[in-house]
C-alpha cells in the first residue's frame, strides 16, 4: 500500500497521525464507506473547478454534491468542473494512479474549499483516497481540518438524502426540474448539451475488432491474433466460454476452444467490441442509469432481440448475432452523457432515483437537456459503426419507425418492453408496439415465449453482465 511520494511527503512532513486502510479499486467510495461501516460522509471526495482565474480544489463528503448557486455567489466566480479526463489527467502527472484523486490541495497547489459538513463530528475519523488506486488514509477529524487549514471553509454542498426529500417533495413540473438543475449544475452547462463537438475516440483494439467484422473468411485465429495481445481481453473470452448460459460440458482451457467451439466468432466479436468500447467511459457503477444496470440491461437485451430474431421470416433478412451487438449497444449514449458531463449525470441518476414512476425520457430532456438516443447516434456515427446499429441506437423508442434497417430498431423497441415485465426497462410501459409486432410477424404468444429463455439464463446473463462492467485487470 505504497502512497505516491507527493502524498505521503505531505502527510510526514504535516506530521499528524494516520493509518492506511485497504480498499479495492473496483470499489466506489460509497461502496467502502459501506464496507468500513461508516457514515458516508466520513469519506472525503473532490471536485476539481476551474476559470479564467485557475484551478480550485473543492473537498466534501462523497455523498454530497455541489450547490453551484451558493459556491459561485460566495467566490464570485463563474467557476465550472473540470471534465472526463482532465481531473485524471492532472493527479497523473503528480504521480497519483488514474481516477485516484487525494483531497491534498496544499500537496498540489491549489486553492481550496471544504465542506464544514466533513467536520461536523470531531469523534469520527476521516477517510480519502490514499493516490495510490487501493488505499484510503484515515485520520481524526481534528487532524483533517487542521490539514487542510489553507481552505476555505463553508456549507456549499447537499446531503444526496436531502436532495432525494426536496425532489421527493416538489411537484413533478418542468419549472421545479429546471431550477432544481440550474441550482446544481454549473452555469455554463445550462446552454445546452447539444453544444457537444468533441466525442470519445474508438479505443484501437475496437477499431481493429470493428475491421475484423467486415472481413471475408474470417477465423478464430483472427480474433485469437488480437485478443492475445491484451491479456485482460484474453481472460474475459475464457470466462464468457466457460458461463454455462452456453451450454458447453467440456473444459475451456485456450482462447480457440472458448472462440470456435463455444462462443461462435460472431459472438466473441460482439462481446469484445462492447467491452472494449465500454472501458472507454469512466461513470458511477451505482444509480438506475450506472455502469451496473447499464450492462445488465444491455446483456439481457440482446439476448432478447437474438432469441427475437431467431423467429423472423428469412424474407426480412436480419442476422441474429447484428442483432445482438445493436442490443448491446442501444443505449451508449448514456456512458457518453455520463463521461463528458459527470456532475449533470450524476444529478439525473438521483432524479430517477426518487422519481420512478416518472418516465425516463421525460427525466432525461428537463435534466441534461438532451436524450440519449441522440448523443448515441451521434457517437455511432462518429465510430463508423454498422448502419443498423446507428439505426437502433437513433430509432429504438420509436413505436412508428419505419426508416432504413427498422428491423433492428424495433426488435430492441420490443425486447425493452418485454423486459419491462420484469422491471429491467427504461421504457414507461410494457405495451408490445403494434406496427412494429406486425411489420415483424411476432405474435405476442411468440414475444412472451423468447422472454421466458432469457428469464431462465438470469444467474448466466447476470455473471456475463458482471465481467463487462467491472474494469479489466491487465
Amino acid at each position: 500500500m505504497d502512497l505516491p511520494d507527493i502524498v505521503r511527503t505531505h502527510l510526514d512532513q504535516q506530521g499528524f497521525p494516520y493509518r492506511l486502510v485497504n480498499c479495492p479499486s473496483t470499489e466506489t467510495l460509497i461502496q467502502a464507506a459501506a464496507k468500513l461501516g461508516v457514515a458516508t460522509r466520513q469519506i472525503a471526495r473532490i471536485v476539481l473547478l476551474k476559470d479564467t482565474v485557475g484551478l480550485v480544489m473543492v473537498v466534501l463528503p462523497c455523498s454530497y454534491i455541489l450547490d453551484f448557486s451558493i459556491l459561485c455567489q460566495s467566490l464570485r466566480r463563474d467557476l465550472e468542473p473540470l471534465y472526463g479526463p482532465e481531473t485524471h489527467c492532472f493527479f497523473e502527472q503528480h504521480g497519483c494512479k488514474a481516477g485516484s484523486h487525494p483531497p491534498l490541495p496544499d500537496a498540489f497547489a491549489i486553492p481550496a474549499l471544504a465542506d464544514i459538513s466533513l467536520v461536523a463530528d470531531e469523534t469520527q475519523d476521516i477517510y480519502f483516497d490514499g493516490g495510490n488506486g487501493d488505499t484510503l488514509v484515515a485520520m481524526q477529524v481534528a487532524d483533517f481540518r487542521e490539514l487542510l487549514k489553507s481552505a476555505r471553509w463553508g456549507q456549499f454542498a447537499v446531503s444526496t438524502e436531502n436532495l432525494d426529500a426536496l425532489i421527493s417533495r416538489q411537484a413533478f413540473t418542468p419549472q421545479n426540474l429546471t431550477s432544481l438543475t440550474r441550482r446544481y449544475t454549473p452555469a455554463k452547462l445550462q446552454e445546452g448539451i447539444e453544444a457537444i463537438t468533441e466525442l470519445p475516440v474508438m479505443p484501437e483494439t475496437a477499431k481493429r475488432i470493428l475491421k475484423l467484422r467486415n472481413q471475408r473468411g474470417l477465423l478464430a485465429t483472427d480474433i485469437i491474433w488480437i485478443v492475445e495481445q491484451d491479456p485482460s481481453l484474453a481472460a474475459q473470452v475464457v470466462h464468457w466460454a466457460r458461463s454455462p448460459l452456453h451450454g458447453h460440458h467440456g473444459a475451456v482451457d485456450s482462447l480457440h476452444t472458448a472462440i470456435e467451439q463455444v462462443l461462435g466468432i460472431e459472438n466473441t466479436l460482439n462481446l469484445l467490441l462492447g467491452s472494449c468500447i465500454g472501458q472507454t467511459f469512466r461513470i458511477p457503477v451505482d444509480g438506475p442509469v450506472g455502469l451496473q444496470t447499464f450492462w445488465r440491461h444491455s446483456i439481457y437485451c440482446a439476448s432478447l432481440v437474438s432469441e427475437l430474431a431467431k423467429i423472423l421470416p428469412e424474407s426480412l433478412n436480419v442476422n441474429p448475432n447484428l442483432a445482438y451487438l445493436c442490443g448491446l449497444l442501444h443505449n451508449f449514449g448514456y456512458l457518453v452523457l455520463g463521461h463528458v458531463f459527470p456532475t449533470h449525470f450524476f444529478l439525473f441518476n438521483r432524479f430517477l432515483a426518487v422519481n420512478q414512476n416518472v418516465p425516463l425520457s421525460v427525466v432525461e430532456r428537463y435534466v441534461l437537456g438532451v436524450e440519449h438516443w441522440l448523443i448515441g447516434s451521434w457517437l455511432m456515427q462518429s465510430w463508423d459503426m454498422p448502419e443498423e446499429v446507428i439505426a437502433a441506437v437513433r430509432w429504438h423508442h420509436n413505436e412508428d419507425c419505419t426508416q432504413p434497417h427498422a428491423e433492428y430498431s424495433n426488435l430492441v423497441l420490443i425486447a425493452n418492453r418485454l423486459l419491462h415485465h420484469i422491471g429491467m426497462s427504461d421504457e414507461p410501459n410494457n405495451r408490445l408496439p403494434a406496427l412494429a409486432m406486425f411489420t415483424l410477424g411476432i405474435t405476442r404468444e411468440q414475444a412472451m415465449e423468447a422472454l421466458a429463455r432469457v428469464q431462465s439464463s438470469i444467474s448466466e446473463l447476470d455473471n456475463l453482465s458482471e465481467v463487462l462492467w467491472l474494469p479489466s485487470e491487465g
